[in-house]
């Protein structure tokens, strides 16, 4: 029957997306995934869309927002600053605490990022309603620099979860 390999698949998603039955709610969770049963619904795949150009510093949706942003005012040589990636759910939905979000960096040249991956231990907030991560760089060259990140989460409502992979970038000026 092809019914049974549909379920297995059904049920690795559940299990790579954190939401089966049983799984321990996180302490300052709102939502817990153990009360209700996501192997029951199917789990859909990311949004399949080509991109229309280069990534922008958003992308926002019907069940999220993603957006990279300069976390302080200018940028100088030699001086170490930070980025801002923030997630946010919209409506009903909500990041899932625990598939194990991650955020792969990338810069060019003039730009030297202190780690290249974040996972949760680096998040500077961590909830189902926003994730918010400070990426630590320093310039080495005046202009404008382009900062790249891939992000990797789920969203999640009552009945459903999404697994997401999105990138956004922005122009990082300095001066």
């Amino acid at each position: 029957m092809r019914i049974r390999p549909l379920l297995l698949i059904l049920s690795l998603l559940t299990l790579l997306a954190g939401c089966e039955r049983g799984a321990p709610a996180p302490q300052a969770s709102k939502h817990d995934h153990a009360k209700h049963d996501h192997a029951q619904h199917q789990h859909a795949p990311a949004e399949a869309k080509e991109p229309e150009g280069p990534p922008g510093p958003s992308i926002e949706t019907g069940s999220f927002l993603l957006a990279v942003s300069p976390a302080e005012a200018g940028y100088t040589i030699g001086k170490s600053g930070e980025v801002e990636i923030a997630l946010e759910g919209r409506g009903e939905w909500h990041v899932n605490q625990e598939y194990p979000i991650r955020v792969d960096l990338k810069a060019g040249p003039g730009v030297v990022l202190k780690k290249n991956e974040l996972v949760k231990d680096d998040a500077k907030e961590f909830g189902e309603d926003k994730v918010r991560f400070l990426a630590a760089m320093e310039p080495s060259a005046v202009g404008d620099h382009e900062v790249i990140c891939d992000v990797s989460f789920a969203m999640c409502t009552e009945e459903n979860c999404i697994l997401e992979k999105r990138t956004v970038a922005m122009q990082l000026k300095v001066e």
